[in-house]
């Protein structure tokens, strides 16, 4: 569940990072931060608002990418988004919080959309805080909120690689299990690309509303 109170800094200096294994893909370290003295830990997750470069700004244009074999018309729609993993974020322990955030975005939406150049990429400032139901006392997640720009042609690269994948679907079966998670990439309309899960339907109408005044 959404939590009311304000987010935890997790940019600020001293804070402990490590990975937990958790029982819903104990395959994966999820990284975390943690305070010393306070106690409380936080997963990070990110979703990126990937926008047109060189048209006129409009938050409710970007794209966004189908879960792989949902059907178009049901809820399976989303920006692309993820958690970050320990293996990539403690390999660089002097590297900021910020930027591991933004190496994971780069990273999700490379594995997602297959779009592999993004300009401009920034923190909205925009956080959303939350607990899940399994969460041990005193932990949370963050979903912290990225925009960028991508050009025609990587945009066009990413869209014709979801054509060329439905053509041959014995090399998209071969794929490692992060690349094929999606199927489908295409640009939003709230009504055509209805979306998915828990956390999208919170996360872009925050997003579009901030931009959006």
């Amino acid at each position: 569940m959404a939590d009311p109170s304000p987010p935890f800094d997790i940019f600020q200096p001293g804070l402990i990072r490590g990975q937990e294994f958790l029982p819903y893909d104990p395959s994966k370290g999820y990284f975390y931060v943690e305070h010393p003295t306070e106690g409380w830990r936080v997963f990070l997750r990110a979703i990126c608002f990937i926008h047109e470069e060189g048209v006129e700004y409009d938050p409710k244009r970007f794209m966004v990418v189908k879960r792989t074999g949902a059907n178009e018309q049901g809820k399976s729609w989303e920006p692309p988004k993820g958690q970050m993993e320990g293996k990539d974020a403690l390999k660089h322990p002097r590297t900021s919080v910020l930027e591991l955030l933004k190496q994971c975005v780069r990273r999700e939406v490379e594995e997602e959309a297959h779009i592999n150049k993004l300009n401009r990429l920034e923190h909205t400032g925009l956080i959303l805080q939350a607990i899940e139901p399994d969460f041990k006392p005193n932990t949370y997640f963050h979903y912290h909120i990225f925009r960028a720009q991508a050009s025609v042609k990587s945009i066009q690269r990413g869209l014709n690689w979801f054509t060329w994948l439905k053509a041959h679907p014995r090399f998209f079966a071969r794929m490692k299990r992060d690349k094929k998670e999606k199927d489908a990439l295409t640009w939003f309309d709230p009504v055509e690309t209805r979306l998915m899960g828990r956390w999208s339907p919170k996360l872009v109408p925050m997003y579009i509303a901030h931009y959006n005044r």
